[in-house]
């Protein structure tokens, strides 16, 4: 390349950073005019239309620059004038990489607390409407208590699943991220694709082979997610159940299913969802 040549494409690349700062102060600019006043709104309430927006970026991508980049880019766009939620974040045994799930999908200026075990995080959320807590993913089997039993019933004060993350799956990035759920006092919005999360509360305890017959028999298309029970010896169990696709709250198949159960399902309950992450192995 001639030095001519190299001294035009610095020009440009300058010129084109500055169209990019000018495009991020007019964006937010109108981010704060579609927020109805002078603040934008917490993180919790906008989680499905974040989902939307990186689906539409992420779908219209190509080249060489990395998904997770391009998702880091829109999260700090997203959340980079929010004043108001806060990061809660499990950093207990195994928690390699939450800091980094955190700041990927919620930017990096949103204030961090740490806590040791993802039942805190639940706890911590619980009576902040504006918070985030991140959390693992349940074990299979669990005993005493765990996470997912504080999470609120839709319609009810406290906090709910909100997200999966990492948003994108399979983007065959060197340093991967761990698996986790956003939790949030928000009720579940659909985008189209969508998964629903339900906490079954039953007497006894049952088979999974019996429960996923009910959940079939219900219209449910569901995976067992975790089961767990107060002591070894009670005979109580709860179990959190993943649905594919939207479920709203006033969904025929809930009674169904408990109608079903013969009295063995206590308590159905929808305790939040989220949009499907996106598969970028399927997007090539």
């Amino acid at each position: 390349m001639r030095p001519d040549s190299r001294e035009d494409t610095r020009r440009d690349i300058q010129s084109i950073d500055r169209e990019i700062h000018d495009l991020l102060m007019l964006r937010a600019t109108l981010g704060d005019s579609a927020g109805g006043d002078a603040s934008v709104p917490p993180a919790p309430v906008r989680a499905a239309q974040a989902a939307k927006i990186l689906r539409n970026i992420l779908s219209r991508h190509s080249g060489e620059f990395p998904l997770r980049a391009l998702v880091q880019i829109w999260s700090d766009i997203l959340f980079a004038c929010d004043r108001q939620t806060t990061l809660h974040v499990f950093s207990g045994a195994g928690a390699t990489g939450f800091h980094d799930l955190a700041r990927t999908y919620f930017g990096c200026v949103m204030p961090m607390t740490t806590h040791n075990s993802a039942a805190s995080v639940a706890h911590a959320c619980a009576d902040d409407p504006f918070a985030i807590g991140l959390v693992p993913p349940p074990e299979s089997v669990e005993n005493g208590q765990v996470w997912w039993e504080q999470l609120a019933p839709a319609g009810h004060t406290g906090p709910r699943i909100a997200q999966s993350l990492p948003f994108v799956r399979n983007d065959s990035c060197r340093v991967p991220l761990p698996q986790g759920y956003a939790i949030a006092a928000v009720e579940q919005e659909a985008t189209g694709r969508d998964t629903s999360i339900l906490r079954l509360e039953c007497h006894s305890e049952m088979s999974r082979a019996r429960l996923q017959t009910l959940l079939r028999q219900a219209g449910f298309e569901a995976q067992i997610l975790a089961a767990s029970r107060e002591s070894a010896k009670s005979p109580a169990s709860r179990l959190l159940v993943a649905n594919k696709g939207f479920v709203a709250v006033d969904d025929e198949r809930l009674a169904t299913l408990a109608g079903a159960a013969g009295g063995a399902i206590e308590r159905v309950a929808l305790v939040g969802g989220f949009a499907d992450p996106f598969d970028a192995a399927a997007a090539t």
